[in-house]
């Protein structure tokens, strides 16, 4: 008898089918049962891996969901920030002069500021002995290996990573808190260099600076500084400053830039700005209309994987609690009058026209409608988004964990089932192989003894031959 072998199947192509080879005539027929045998045995296996294709649906969904609405919430925090700091703005009458930047503590005002002086560090440039340097790679100043920086009478040990003047310089601007800043010179030509050391004062004034290698101090004071100074609203006090960057007031910082001098003044005005708030209401409004669309997807006739679902119902009531807000004890009333409008959709459209004719330049009522976050539109925003997306107790993400668990645990399932039913087709491809066997055993048999009656045949009856 001569080895047969057919192509095995599996129902759910999970389970790597065994190919029988047998040595009967009934082979193809042990894999046709070996077949059927191992996709009975896959119908559990092809639920569990319907339904985990089911929640990895519901997953990715879920988290696309999730997405949107953390964009919300960072659209939500956003507008509080734009109604505070961040809703003021400073300009100046003449911007060669100086700048400004505001921070948290700053509040609206008016201010006269005049520069008589920028003032100057002090500079300072090493005296070109005891070691002339033509290489600063290779060379330095002097052959100490540590030196003592001394400035305003405070001395501290420099001590370079290398005996190179590059080496000193690298040392001297690697530490900050010296208050001075270093850098190599060549005041020599091109075909005779001669490299020097320059230290100059981090602090606007008359800075002491004096750096010594224990014999001798290897810089020359070449120009002392002076200190900025300025007068604030007409006062004739004058105010020095050993920095370019002044304190005007609360949350107000100014970076001069040059100096008219006496008589000179600029004014500069920090006041409500609407820029901030006019960009805050557009992201709000285009993080909302993300959420409505992800919500949008899972209904209708091409519904997506989260149909049905009741997070669904949930998350939109969520949505309906932030655009239905309005408060009628003050000038802005609701999100209409910040220009924020549904259409039909159910999306929201923001109109900077309509804003600034209602509340743009009514930052009291604007401020009062939004509130905080544990009050007024802001404080019912923030509520109905930790409902959802509270890591804790949100909505979502109890769901998105829930998902998560369900899906580890039936891909647990889904690989015993696997070993299982991979245990089940060896065993009966072992049992199946024995009785093949045999039945080529007996179909052998049966040949011999067919080929004997044959013979006996053929001589009983000589003329049949």
């Amino acid at each position: 008898m001569g080895t047969t072998s057919s192509t095995p199947t599996s129902a759910s192509g999970l389970i790597t089918p065994l190919t029988f080879t047998g040595q009967s005539t009934y082979s193809a027929q042990f894999q046709q049962v070996i077949d059927k045998a191992v996709q009975i045995q896959e119908i559990p296996l092809d639920g569990m891996a319907d339904q985990a294709s089911s929640d990895q649906s519901r997953q990715s969904a879920l988290e696309s969901l999730d997405q949107a609405l953390s964009n919300l919430q960072t659209a939500v925090t956003g507008l509080q920030s734009a109604v505070g700091s961040q809703a003021l703005a400073a300009t100046v009458s003449d911007n060669s002069v100086a700048s400004v930047s505001l921070n948290s503590a700053a509040t609206t005002g008016v201010y006269q500021l005049e520069v008589d002086s920028l003032g100057s560090a002090t500079q300072t440039v090493s005296t070109g002995s005891p070691q002339t340097v033509t290489d600063p790679t290779s060379q330095n100043i002097s052959s100490a290996s540590s030196f003592t920086l001394t400035v305003n009478g405070v001395p501290t040990t420099i001590t370079p990573a290398s005996d190179t003047l590059d080496g000193l310089v690298s040392a001297l601007n690697g530490n900050s808190s010296l208050g001075v800043t270093a850098s190599v010179v060549n005041v020599g030509s091109s075909g005779s260099p001669d490299y020097r050391l320059a230290v100059q004062s981090s602090t606007l004034g008359n800075v002491s600076i004096q750096l010594s290698d224990g014999a001798n101090n290897l810089l020359n004071t070449i120009s002392t500084g002076a200190e900025a100074t300025y007068k604030v609203d007409g006062l004739p006090n004058t105010i020095s400053s050993n920095s370019d960057t002044i304190t005007l007031a609360q949350g107000v910082s100014v970076n001069l830039l040059s100096a008219p001098g006496p008589g000179n003044p600029i004014t500069i005005t920090v006041g409500q700005s609407t820029t901030s708030a006019q960009t805050a209401l557009q992201q709000f409004a285009s993080a909302y209309n993300a959420v409505v669309s992800q919500l949008a997807a899972q209904h209708g006739q091409n519904a997506g994987a989260l149909s049905g679902d009741s997070i669904l119902q949930v998350a939109q009531q969520a949505l309906s609690s932030i655009v239905d807000y309005s408060n009628f004890s003050g000038s802005v009333t609701n999100l209409g009058n910040l220009g924020l409008d549904l259409d039909n959709s159910g999306n929201l459209t923001f109109n900077a026209a309509e804003f600034e004719q209602s509340a743009g330049s009514n930052f009291t009522g604007l401020a009062q409608f939004l509130g905080t976050s544990t009050s007024g539109f802001l404080g019912v925003a923030t509520s109905a988004l930790t409902s959802l997306e509270d890591p804790t107790v949100g909505a979502v993400k109890t769901e998105e964990a829930s998902i998560t668990h369900d899906l580890t645990t039936l891909n647990t399932n889904m690989g015993n089932e696997e070993n299982s039913i991979n245990q089940f087709q060896q065993n009966l491809v072992a049992q199946l192989s024995q009785s093949d066997a045999m039945i080529a055993t007996l179909q052998s048999q049966v040949s011999f003894f067919q080929g004997l009656f044959q013979i006996e045949n053929n001589i009983s009856n000589p003329n049949n031959g």
